[in-house]
């Protein structure tokens, strides 16, 4: 009998403790992400903004040979061209996918953002082509990122050609590659509803 009530003693605190930890558990009510740099701080805490995606940015494309940089009132992602686009080419290559499907969720959920997407190429070559071949693979990432669910609107495309290379004298296979990237320009803008 003794042990009997020594057991019920030493359970009778855990059924307790049970029954309070369940008692008050609420679902969390406060802002989403990305919502807070426009609350009550609407205009002033746009750098905020930014930088909970640059951390975003940085958590999905670890190990993805594309870092975000963090610049005067924009997030900038360079997507090299290796991973992008084939040589003479708009069409994305299966390894694009992959990483434009981790940055378009991040897209999606930071609406208060435009999009300038920037097509590239090396300095090889005609550069009539050149440029038709960077607006195309502008606006490929461009489509991709609409047909993914980030409201048109947002979003702009534009060829540079070989106008802004990263290495000027882009001799090796790599050099090209690097210059052969699609730039993302993100900056914070409020959109107005649809109604």
């Amino acid at each position: 009998m003794k042990r009997l009530l020594i057991v019920l003693m030493l359970l009778a605190p855990l059924t307790a403790c049970q029954k309070s930890s369940t008692k008050h558990v609420k679902a969390y009510e406060g802002p989403a992400p990305g919502e807070i740099a426009f609350g009550f701080l609407a205009g002033k805490d746009e750098k905020q903004y930014l930088l909970e995606q640059n951390a975003l940015f940085r958590s999905k494309l670890l190990y993805k040979g594309i870092e975000p940089v963090l610049k005067e009132g924009m997030l900038e992602l360079n997507i090299p061209g290796n991973i992008a686009f084939s040589i003479n080419s708009a069409k994305m290559t299966w390894n694009v996918h992959e990483v434009l499907d981790k940055i378009t969720p991040i897209l999606k959920e930071y609406q208060h953002t435009a999009i300038l997407v920037l097509g590239h190429s090396d300095s090889r070559g005609d550069k009539d082509l050149n440029q038709l071949l960077s607006e195309q693979r502008a606006r490929a990432i461009r489509d991709y990122f609409i047909k993914s669910g980030v409201n048109e609107r947002r979003i702009t495309s534009r060829g540079l050609g070989g106008q802004d290379l990263l290495i000027q004298n882009d001799i090796t296979t790599l050099d090209r590659a690097l210059n052969r990237r699609v730039t993302l320009e993100i900056r914070v803008k409020k959109f107005e509803e649809e109604d």
